[in-house]
């Protein structure tokens, strides 16, 4: 089979032999040394063992990668560097940007074993303006910088050219904020902007690049930035609010008009969370939306849709919290818009995704009115922005920060929540106390090690993931119990293993790969080497691909194709079925080819879609067995016992964030395991969402309630703590 390289994989292996050359004839200081640079993300590092002369011990730590492709290359990158003895290395086809993160951290390691710090014997840059090329966050391109050189100096980073502001809307606060601390580090160790790190470590990657065309080696100007040791003390606060994606805002928001004092924290560069890549709210009569769409008039019973949540979940245990998911979901909503000015869309109102009888059930967020719409949705952080302005303004004392990451909660001698420790962007350690505390932090989608201690799997994800499980934890130290933890995680979007944001194909093959992995004509086979066909709700195809998919182990399963099928496609072309296959929200921007027409290039897209972890291709029924890691005698059963050669394209869960968290009360107080309420404490939004669902089910899959639980838990939370800290 051809063997196709990519233009980023032959940088990343010139620029590793241009560092291979100083370091051959090095000696080095016998110990261990760590180097770290960024891969796809931030964080990776490679660790060295030396003699004097040969490097005994390697582990490349790839924990903060894309877990299917450069989480998988760590072992690959060590094996390499063991046999090379140097950064002279292939790298790993299929994860460029890991191994070339690899590669500089391993020469910075290396510098340190001859004697050397980072950045102490630069290569001389040209002066002028050169260009640097990377993927960053966006789907459908990659980003370009423009980087400019004077005396040995970064002056000046523009990006020229970028799609990540078309997919969500993080890419903005990288721009804004991490550009002006590169230029001022003049260092690529700078740390990504936390819920933007992708669109940061693509500026951060072109401008790598570019510095290589200026004839330096940016594997030298990864320098470390001192971080501040300062502790900081803040005090006398009413409400404390962890977290600022939308629960967290809206929390902030109602504390404040009670007339509480009330400090925000929030770990990424901006508020909103992953509230700004929803569509919006489930609400149900709300008077606002009837006035606007239905001419005053009620447009769904809410009786039934209570009766059907509580016929969903099975039990009473929280009919209460149900009631009020349901019934406060419209007021709550009117609530924020009549108080903090959010407004949505004149598109009218949506209908549920499983129960055609709710045909207005759930409503679209207005777009902002000069950005407009992105993949995810509207543009919509404007009205967060807004409505934390208002909050702030309604006592002098008010405040929050952003790149504020909380850490834990602090107690008095008697064991009561007095506050909140945090760490800043800087290093700077924050002691934030008051009377209560919200915790806002948008569940753990973020924590691999969760999700494999709940689930048993990772996910892919969808945004960011700043949701780490900080707040369930924090909730846990306060003795705090969880409720439906196990609720499966919020998916309505599939599609390939691993997105191809590089230019290995273009937008129209990649657009065939994502055919091949959704289409449901072909047979399908769970990571365990059965057929997959779980009906848990109506069973149509599309619910099969977007919310029974979370139901198949490991969140995935493979659409098999024999070397027949492929010829087939190659000659007479795709499907009807597979001619209409595309993914929701996750397109990359091509366009497939109509029914019947023949696809040349299918086995140059196999390839690539191969190096890319997103095909496995076997010469045999065990072969398969063994690339998928099933019992073979299972999956010949399965497939009817062909052998021939076989590509299995694995069609895989895309997540929003997870559900279960904290149990809590009709307050939103968090409980302990004997039910009784943590008084100051509370937890809204993904970090209590699981009151509304049930262990082992798809979450609630009404329709953008979600989003209205946001609204719902919120406003409950703020008003209470407000309450609680007035007494």
């Amino acid at each position: 089979m051809k063997k196709v390289l990519s233009w980023a994989l032959i940088l990343s292996l010139c620029l590793c032999l241009l560092s291979a050359s100083a370091l051959a004839d090095g000696t080095y200081t016998p110990g261990t040394y760590t180097g770290e640079s960024s891969g796809h993300d931030a964080g990776l590092t490679v660790t060295v063992t030396v003699d004097e002369n040969s490097i005994t011990d390697v582990k490349v730590d790839v924990s903060n990668e894309t877990p299917e492709i450069g989480g998988k290359a760590g072992p690959k990158l060590e094996a390499q560097i063991l046999e090379a003895q140097s950064t002279e290395i292939d790298g790993v086809t299929g994860a460029t940007e890991t191994s070339d993160g690899a590669c500089r951290a391993l020469s910075a390691a290396l510098a340190q074993a001859q004697g050397n710090t980072p950045g102490s014997e630069k290569e001389p840059v040209q002066d002028g303006t050169f260009t640097g090329t990377a993927p960053g966050f966006g789907l459908t391109g990659q980003m370009t910088c423009e980087v400019t050189f004077k005396d040995g100096a970064i002056t000046d980073i523009q990006v020229v050219e970028e799609t990540d502001s078309a997919t969500g809307e993080w890419f903005a606060n990288a721009e804004e904020l991490l550009i002006p601390r590169l230029l001022e580090a003049q260092s690529l160790g700078v740390d990504a902007i936390t819920g933007a790190t992708a669109s940061s470590n693509g500026i951060k990657n072109c401008v790598a690049r570019a510095i290589d065309a200026a004839g330096g080696k940016s594997n030298q100007w990864y320098l470390p930035v001192e971080k501040s040791k300062e502790t900081v003390t803040i005090e006398d606060y009413d409400v404390i609010v962890v977290g600022l994606g939308g629960s967290g805002v809206l929390s902030y928001c109602a504390a404040a008009d009670q007339g509480a004092s009330v400090f925000g924290i929030e770990a990424a560069g901006k508020i909103g969370g992953n509230s700004v890549c929803t569509y919006g709210p489930m609400a149900l009569n709300s008077e606002y939306l009837k006035n606007l769409f239905n001419d005053g008039k009620d447009y769904i019973n809410p009786d039934e849709v209570y009766d059907v949540w509580i016929d969903y979940v099975g039990s009473e245990d929280k009919a209460d919290i149900i009631h009020e998911a349901v019934y406060s979901s419209g007021t709550s909503l009117d609530y924020y818009v009549e108080n903090f000015g959010f407004e949505f869309e004149g598109r009218g109102l949506l209908g549920s995704f499983v129960v055609p009888s709710w045909d207005k059930e759930w409503c679209v967020y207005s777009a902002d009115p000069v950005t407009g719409w992105n993949i995810l949705g509207p543009n919509k952080t404007f009205q967060f922005t807004r409505a934390m302005e208002l909050a702030k303004s309604k006592n002098e004392k008010n405040d929050f920060m952003t790149e504020l990451r909380a850490e834990k909660l602090i107690f008095d001698d008697a064991g009561k929540v007095i506050g909140v420790e945090a760490r800043y962007y800087d290093g700077t350690t924050y002691e934030i106390y008051g009377d209560t505390v919200i915790l806002a932090t948008g569940g753990f989608m973020g924590d691999p090690e969760m999700m494999l201690e709940v689930y048993g799997s990772t996910i892919n994800y969808m945004g960011d993931t700043v949701n780490d499980g900080t707040g369930i934890r924090m909730g846990q130290s306060a003795g705090g119990a969880t409720y439906a933890l196990k609720t499966m995680p919020m998916v309505h979007i599939s599609q390939v293993a691993n997105l191809i944001r590089t230019d290995d194909l273009t937008p129209d093959q990649k657009a065939v790969l994502t055919a091949l992995a959704l289409t449901t004509d072909v047979p399908e086979v769970t990571t365990e080497g059965e057929a997959w066909g779980n009906t848990n709700l109506s069973g149509t195809v599309d619910e099969k691909v977007s919310v029974e998919i979370v139901f198949a182990p490991n969140f995935m399963y493979y659409n098999i194709y024999t070397q027949d099928d492929i010829d087939n496609i190659r000659e007479n072309g795709l499907s009807e079925a597979q001619a209409g296959a595309t993914s929701m929200f996750l397109s990359q921007g091509g366009t497939l080819p109509e029914a019947g027409t023949p696809v040349a290039d299918i086995d140059e897209i196999l390839a690539v879609g191969a190096e890319f972890g997103d095909v496995l291709i076997a010469e045999n029924l065990k072969a398969l067995a063994a690339a998928i890691g099933c019992d073979e005698q299972t999956l010949s059963d399965t497939l009817g016992g062909v052998d021939t050669v076989y590509y299995a394209v694995p069609c895989t869960s895309w997540c929003y964030g997870t559900v279960g968290g904290l149990d809590v009360d009709i307050n939103m107080n968090v409980l302990r395991e004997d039910g009784t309420p943590i008084e100051n404490l509370f937890a809204v939004g993904q970090d209590s969402e699981g009151v509304c669902n049930v262990d082992g089910k798809a979450y609630t899959p009404w329709g953008g309630q979600a989003q209205s639980w946001t609204f719902v838990s919120g406003k409950i939370a703020g008003t209470a703590a407000a309450a609680y800290a007035a007494k």
